[in-house]
Order: C-alpha cells, then sequence, then structure tokens
C-alpha cells in the first residue's frame, strides 16, 4: 500500500493543473445545465434551481466539515509502518451518513411544506422536485467526504475525474438527451441532475479503495474526541459557508417569487463560477501546505499560498472581468428573458474578484490551527448577507440580493486576510497576486470597452484576453511557481 500511496502524490503545480482544468470543466457544464433548464420558461427553471440549491445546501451540511479534516489527518495517520485508515473513516463517515439520511428524511416528508414556502405558483411540482431529490442528499455528503478521503490519501485525481467533470458532464448528457426526446421539464431535469451525485458517490468509495484507504492496520488511529474536536469548529463553518453560496437563491424566492429566484439562479452561475476556480485551487495545494506546516517549513507554506493566490487571479479574473463587462450577450447565451436583469452580474463578480485576490486564506487558517476565528468570519458573512438581502431587495429587488452576496463574499476574505496577518504576517494578497491583477486588468479592460456589447464582442474580447494572458504567463512562469 505504501508505494500506492507515493504514486498518488502530486506536486502542487500539477494538483492545481488538474483542478484547473476540472473547474472549467464544471464551468463550462453548469453554464449547460443552466441554459437546458431555461428551456422551458423562467418558472421552471427556477423550480429546479430551488431544488438543487436544497440539495447542495444540506448535502454539503451533512459533511460537517469531514473533507478537510481528513485531509488534515490522513497524512499522520498514513505515517505509521502499517497505518489504519479504516478507522480514521469509520470515526469520519458515520456520522455524515447518518445526518445526511436524517435531512433526507425530513426532505421527503416535509416536501409540501418545501412547496408551500418557496414555490409560489409552483408549489406541487416544487414539492415533487424535493421528494425525488431527497436521496441524493445523503449521497452528495458521503460521496464528498470520501474524496476529501482521496485528498488526504495524496492525490486530487479522484476529485477532478470524478466531482469536477464526470458528475457535471453526465448531468449535461442527461439533460441533452431529455432535450431531444422533448421530456424535459423541473422534474425530469432535477431527476437527471441527481442520478450521477449517486453514482459519484459510489465512484468515490471505489477511489479510496484503491488508494488503500479501507486497509485495516494495527497502528493507532485518530481518536474520535481528536477528530471531532478540530472538525465541529469546521463542521459549522461548511454550513454556515454553503448558505452563503446557496441560501439566497431561496431567499429570493422566499422574496420575489419562483420567477426571479430562476433569473437569479441562472445568471448568478457565471459569477459563482469562479468559486469552482477557488475550491480547485484550495482543494489542490491543501495536503502540501498542511505537510509543510506539520513539519515547521514555513518559508515552503509561505511560497505554496504566494503562488496559490496567483494562480487563482491568473485564471478567475480574466474570467470575471469579462462577465463584468459583458454582461448582456452572456445573458442572451442563457434566454432573451435574462438579458434586463443581466446587470447583476458586474455586481456579482466583485465578491468573487476579491474571494480570488486573497488567495486560499481560510485553508490557511484552517491548517494552522484557527478553525474557530473561520466559523466566526464566514458567520459574519452569513449574517450579512441574510440582513442586506431581506433590507436591499424591498427596494432594489434582484439588484438588491446581488449586493448582498457580494458584499457577504467579500468581507468574509478581508477579515480572513487580516487575521492572517496579524497572527502569522501572511497574506494571499502579495508580490505574485498584485502582478496577476495587473496583468488581468491590462489584457482585458481596453479589449472589452472597445469591442461591441454584442457576442461578437465577447468573442473576441475572450480569445483577445486569453492569448495576452496565455504569453504573459509564459514570459513570466517562472515568477509565478510555473517553470516546469
Amino acid at each position: 500500500m505504501t508505494a500506492t500511496l507515493t504514486r498518488g502524490k502530486q506536486s502542487s503545480v500539477k494538483a492545481s493543473g488538474l483542478a484547473l482544468i476540472g473547474a472549467i470543466t464544471t464551468m463550462v457544464a453548469t453554464f449547460g445545465v443552466a441554459r437546458l433548464v431555461s428551456e422551458n420558461g423562467l418558472g421552471e427553471a427556477g423550480v429546479f434551481f430551488l431544488g438543487t440549491a436544497l440539495v447542495s445546501l444540506l448535502g454539503t451540511t451533512a459533511t460537517v466539515g469531514t473533507p478537510l479534516a481528513l485531509v488534515y489527518f490522513l497524512p499522520h495517520v498514513m505515517a505509521d509502518e502499517n497505518p489504519n485508515p479504516r478507522d480514521l473513516l469509520r470515526v469520519a463517515c458515520a456520522p455524515v451518513l447518518i445526518i445526511g439520511l436524517a435531512f433526507a428524511a425530513l426532505v421527503f416528508v416535509g416536501a409540501g411544506t418545501i412547496g408551500e414556502l418557496f414555490g409560489g405558483n409552483r408549489a406541487e411540482e416544487l414539492a415533487s422536485v424535493a421528494r425525488w431529490l431527497a436521496p441524493t442528499i445523503p449521497a452528495w455528503a458521503l460521496g464528498n467526504s470520501l474524496l476529501g478521503a482521496t485528498r488526504g490519501l495524496g492525490t486530487v485525481t479522484p476529485t477532478m475525474v470524478i466531482q469536477q467533470v464526470g458528475r457535471p458532464l453526465l448531468q449535461m448528457t442527461l439533460l441533452i438527451g431529455l432535450l431531444v426526446t422533448g421530456e424535459l421539464s423541473a422534474l425530469s431535469a432535477s431527476i437527471a441532475w441527481g442520478a450521477p451525485v449517486l453514482l459519484g458517490a459510489v465512484a468515490a468509495a471505489a477511489a479510496v479503495a484503491r488508494l488503500g484507504g479501507f486497509h485495516a492496520g494495527d497502528s493507532p488511529v485518530v481518536a474520535s474526541s481528536e477528530f471531532w474536536t478540530y472538525c465541529g469548529p469546521h463542521a459549522l463553518t461548511t454550513g454556515l459557508q454553503i448558505a452563503v453560496e446557496r441560501l439566497d437563491v431561496l431567499l429570493v424566492g422566499l422574496l420575489l417569487g419562483e420567477v426571479v429566484a430562476g433569473v437569479y439562479g441562472g445568471l448568478s452561475r457565471f459569477a459563482t463560477a469562479g468559486n469552482f476556480i477557488v475550491f480547485a485551487v484550495a482543494q489542490a495545494v491543501s495536503p502540501n501546505l498542511r505537510t509543510a506546516l506539520k513539519h515547521h517549513r514555513f518559508a515552503e507554506a509561505t511560497t505554496l499560498l504566494h503562488q496559490a493566490s496567483s494562480w487563482m487571479v491568473l485564471i478567475a479574473w480574466p474570467y470575471l472581468l469579462i462577465v463584468a463587462l459583458k454582461p448582456e450577450p452572456l445573458a442572451r447565451l442563457l434566454q432573451d428573458d435574462y438579458v434586463p436583469d443581466a446587470r447583476i452580474l458586474s455586481i456579482l463578480v466583485v465578491g468573487m474578484m476579491v474571494s480570488s485576490g486573497a488567495g486560499p486564506i481560510k485553508l490557511h487558517l484552517l491548517m494552522r490551527g484557527h478553525p474557530r476565528a473561520t466559523l466566526a468570519t464566514t458567520a459574519l458573512s452569513l449574517v450579512s448577507d441574510i440582513v442586506l438581502l431581506v433590507v436591499l431587495t424591498g427596494r432594489f429587488g434582484i439588484g438588491g440580493a446581488a449586493v448582498a452576496w457580494a458584499f457577504s463574499v467579500g468581507i468574509e476574505n478581508v477579515v480572513n486576510s487580516y487575521l492572517s496577518a496579524r497572527w502569522h504576517g501572511l497574506m494571499g494578497f502579495a508580490a505574485p497576486a498584485i502582478r496577476a491583477m495587473g496583468a488581468a486588468l491590462v489584457a482585458v479592460v481596453p479589449l472589452a470597452l472597445l469591442t461591441p456589447n454584442t457576442f461578437t464582442g465577447l468573442m473576441l474580447t475572450t480569445a483577445g484576453a486569453g492569448a495576452l494572458m496565455l504569453g504573459y504567463i509564459s514570459v513570466h512562469r517562472t515568477a509565478f511557481g510555473l517553470k516546469r
């Protein structure tokens, strides 16, 4: 098994490259799904987005922070001569499965109430979607935890293949099949979205087995109390974080109706796609960052954090700037009905630009042993989002919801960066990231302003900015740790 684990270990550059490929695939598939479910109108799309937001919210909450905790503890377990990862997985995954099943039962039984609260004129349709998607909640939770275990075992490849490529592409393929046969509705689309989630959990378990994660050695396992002492605050953080990312769609549906929720859910995917990049790089560097900090190689950890931050900016900022400056043609890719509210994209991306500019700063704080601090900042973000959303949507409608979300994401990363700088003298916002920001602004902004606000202008801006960024990265690859 030692040989298997050694082969699974990856450099941060290679791991980040694989993760970014997966993130870009997820982005493309996500847009494809949004486009397909919009075919039957904003009401149908709204029901779909509400149902899938509920699953991702509850499914991620049910992981109770175990994916990152497994990344934290598994390297320690595997360092023994005859390691015992199976018992650690039992400690981690049994509560995840129990909580996930409990959430599924609550959703199934309370589907009617969910429909009445969020479904508006489509209450019965949303209730049906909730019932059919209920089994995907424990699958989502257990699959994410097991993929965290594969990263703890030294490789991000299963996460990329299963979560970032296989699942979204299969979802889009099934939706295309439904559209061709004329069977695409909110319910059938939700089932097509949910089936790959179930398959993904099975594939994640197979990946853990292949990496030796179910091996039962005779070395002492991490005590349950130690595991959950670390995991407890992060469990709450995970639940609050996914609430920040998904709760706004549900609240928009509650406050403004399912049609507006459909518009917001569809358009916001263009902005929140930046999360795929941020999350992918953070996942990729987490094993090596953990190892560097564990062995007190702080200079290496600093370099890794700065490089990861610059990689996030190099990829995310050009995309986000294009979204901010060309919102109308992007909205038209979904449906013409989305265009009148496309302006919210220029607001939403501000939060994501701050997030990518800060780098994997929350991960750094967690690996330094500050789970309670990240819990507090995530709680601040969620409270800000809810309060501002309730206050602003009444006056500014969907634009107010966008301001609330952008502010909540930005404030969390700003405070995390301040805490990291105060306690450890380290932020992701450093020279490499600043250079990457400057390059992105120069590559995108002039082209976006000079080209027409049409699909052709969007393509010209994307192609030109992409070529300029690739040229810049090629010339300055050493500064970003990409020489090899």
